[in-house]
């Protein structure tokens, strides 16, 4: 899911739990019901301005509707003699569920070669045994 995906997933969620209808909604933010359906079903691109504005009717950080479960979200801008730079990232405790996950991977596919080495040296065994 990207992240505009997930974008329209939480506005949908957040809207329902105020109680709004997408008609409420188109209403608050001056555009036909069609629109907003289009733009909540992702048949029209959802931009960040726009997203700001559902944010307000939201009453909810834009942030909120760019995160996903378990995953949060910030951004840094810095200016740079070239513009700005934009860097997306994700917060520690996410970044140290991964690289646990990983580790355990890791462990797994350890655990797994050292299986495979002594199959293969018991098999080398026999076949020295019978030569």
């Amino acid at each position: 899911m990207d992240i505009m995906d997930t974008a329209r997933f939480n506005i949908k969620k957040h809207r329902e739990q105020k109680g709004l209808r997408q008609q409420d909604m188109a209403d608050k933010l001056n555009m036909n019901i069609r629109s907003y359906q289009n733009l909540e079903s992702g048949a029209t691109k959802l931009d960040l301005e726009r997203l700001a504005q559902i944010a307000d009717v939201l009453e909810t950080p834009t942030e909120d509707l760019l995160r996903q479960d378990g995953v949060y979200i910030h951004q840094e801008i810095r200016e740079t003699s070239n513009g700005f730079v934009y860097h997306y990232g994700i917060e520690e405790e996410m970044l140290n569920r991964l690289l646990a996950a990983k580790d355990a991977e890791n462990q797994l596919l350890r655990d797994e070669i050292k299986y495979l080495k002594d199959k293969i040296d018991q098999f080398m065994a026999m076949v020295g045994k019978k030569e």
